[in-house]
């Protein structure tokens, strides 16, 4: 008897990487030729390695998100983004340039 279809091995299924609506005004904005590169080599990484990034653990309270994310640094950039396991999505939050007010991160735009 001849196997139709092996099952797909979990690994070899890469994720769909999704940006917030505010992550991907921020792609819009960055200048930086440099910068820019650097922030679209980690997410076309993150569709299959993503958990490249590391639990985000802030040094003081006003920076903390309102959940639980991850976050990766590419240049100047922070992204933050959370892994769905379940849906197989990377959804990313938010792209920071680290250059700014570390105290106003996370809040209203």
């Amino acid at each position: 008897m001849r196997e139709e279809e092996a099952p797909a091995n979990d690994d070899e299924v890469a994720y769909e990487v999704v940006l917030s609506p505010v992550a991907e005004q921020v792609m819009w904005d960055v200048r930086s030729r440099a910068d820019r590169k650097r922030i679209d080599g980690v997410l076309s990484v993150l569709d299959t390695v993503p958990d490249i990034g590391r639990g985000y653990d802030p040094l003081y309270e006003a920076a903390m998100p309102p959940k639980d994310v991850m976050v990766a640094y590419a240049g100047h950039f922070s992204i933050y983004y959370e892994v769905l396991e379940e849906e197989r999505i990377v959804y990313v939050y938010y792209i920071e340039d680290q250059r700014r007010d570390p105290m106003a991160r996370f809040g209203p735009a």
